[in-house]
């Protein structure tokens, strides 16, 4: 059934204001409190590289943006005693099957492929676990999930980067269906203002063959999307 007139403004409206109600979250009195002890938390960033941000065919204003929010949250997380960051991000063969769907990107080897230097500028880097992937999901084909089983002390994942309707969308509701399906305590957050997305404008999509990537709708309608599945999104966590 299409949409009627009045329905779609009236869900955007709501969708806005949803938006720009979400909460902040504390270290301390929110994630620290239920989890217990920050040794039961883990930072997630995912695609943190040059490709979203800096260079190339996927490259996002937005996204470079977001990326000094990003390093802030992370720094705060390692000040507040967080000390299991994971980095989940795409490193392609020449001929990944992904290239159907999306312009070529982050081809191993190539400087699109490493990470944006404002997260690999962190002075804390040799904390971070890296998983790479030849393909938009997290787990398939990586060993994320042998990962999590290896260490059950983690329950509380905070999943950040880009962009928000694909890399974070893909990696929260996997994690939040590792605690579901293991029957596990826990919660996935994610800090809307440490995600965002790219933008496909419709003449360039035309161009290109591929379907228009409208940043702003997409990266709301994300963000909501996973709050209904039960992750817990939040403005930012200070």
């Amino acid at each position: 059934m299409p949409l009627s007139d009045s329905s779609f403004p009236s869900f955007l409206n709501y969708l806005h204001a949803w938006y720009e109600s979400l909460p902040v979250y504390r270290w301390k009195d929110d994630v620290f409190r239920e989890a217990g002890t920050p040794e039961a938390v883990a930072v997630f960033a995912v695609d943190t590289i040059n490709a979203f941000a800096h260079e190339g065919s996927l490259a996002s204003g937005r996204v470079r943006a977001m990326l000094p929010r990003l390093q802030r949250l992370m720094t705060d997380a390692y000040q507040s005693g967080i000390s299991d960051f994971v980095i989940v991000v795409d490193s392609h063969s020449d001929e990944a099957l992904e290239f159907r769907h999306f312009p070529a990107h982050a081809v191993r080897g190539t400087t699109e492929a490493r990470l944006v230097p404002e997260v690999d500028s962190l002075p804390f880097r040799d904390l971070f676990t890296l998983f790479v992937k030849n393909s938009f999901h997290p787990a398939m084909g990586t060993s994320l999930e042998p990962w999590l089983m290896d260490n059950p002390q983690l329950t509380h994942f905070i999943v950040t980067g880009c962009g928000t309707d694909l890399g974070v969308y893909l990696l929260a509701t996997y994690l939040h269906a590792y605690l579901l399906a293991h029957h596990l305590p826990g919660r996935v957050i994610v800090p809307a203002d440490c995600t965002d997305t790219y933008v496909v404008e419709v003449d360039l999509a035309q161009k290109l063959g591929i379907l228009p990537h409208p940043a702003e709708l997409c990266h709301l309608i994300a963000l909501y999307h996973l709050a209904i599945h039960g992750v817990t999104v939040v403005k930012d966590i200070r």
